[in-house]
């Protein structure tokens, strides 16, 4: 099945237009606001979904079980020592749980090529667990996806789990995991200018 050009050339229009009233309104995260950006000047490529990677905390019995789940906390910078605390002293349901996520980029391109073109150039950045997820007649969608990442529970009920004298370590970590995944962003920005200036 071939992607059909005019359909995908729309669609791009269509999301291109979404992502600046996105800036517009500030609604777009600005830790991916370039990226998007640079895609988005490729002639094959734009990107339909992305997120750059935060901090949730939920209350949920098993982080992968929606059912009854609650995000209490979700910031895409990183976490005070002081939000923290704030979030361990407050009462839960089930477990809290913290779930660090890294970047995430959803890519429509009109051809193989292009779509052989990106993975080439996100992996190179770190996104090594990126691929080919639809082949459709709108457009070969790929996602762009690193290994970085953190899932650790830290509250049972009442009872915490997590050394609170340590907790100055813990945040810390928190953040190196998040920054390592935003650290992946950049170098994917620059890598998309590098080989645009190289295939023009």
């Amino acid at each position: 099945m071939g992607v059909d050009r005019e359909l995908w050339l729309r669609n791009k229009e269509v999301m291109y237009k979404r992502l600046l009233n996105d800036l517009h309104i500030g609604y777009l995260d600005e830790d991916i606001e370039e990226v998007l950006l640079e895609i988005f000047k490729r002639r094959d490529s734009y990107t339909v979904s992305s997120c750059s990677g935060r901090i949730v905390m939920v209350d949920c019995v098993l982080p992968w079980i929606r059912r009854n789940s609650t995000v209490v906390f979700k910031k895409h910078k990183p976490i005070s020592r002081e939000e923290f605390l704030d979030l361990l002293s407050k009462p839960i349901l089930y477990n809290l749980w913290v779930v660090i996520t890294s970047p995430i980029i959803h890519v429509v391109t009109a051809d193989l090529k292009e779509a052989r073109r990106i993975l080439v150039i996100g992996r190179e950045a770190g996104f090594k667990h990126s691929g080919i997820i639809s082949i459709r007649r709108d457009g070969i969608i790929l996602e762009l996806r690193s290994g970085v990442g953190l899932t650790q529970i830290v509250k049972a009920g009442s009872k915490i789990l997590v050394d609170i004298s340590n907790v100055d370590e813990l945040v810390s970590m928190y953040n190196n995991v998040l920054t390592s995944g935003k650290e992946r962003l950049e170098k994917l920005k620059e890598l998309l200018r590098k080989y645009s200036e190289e295939e023009h």
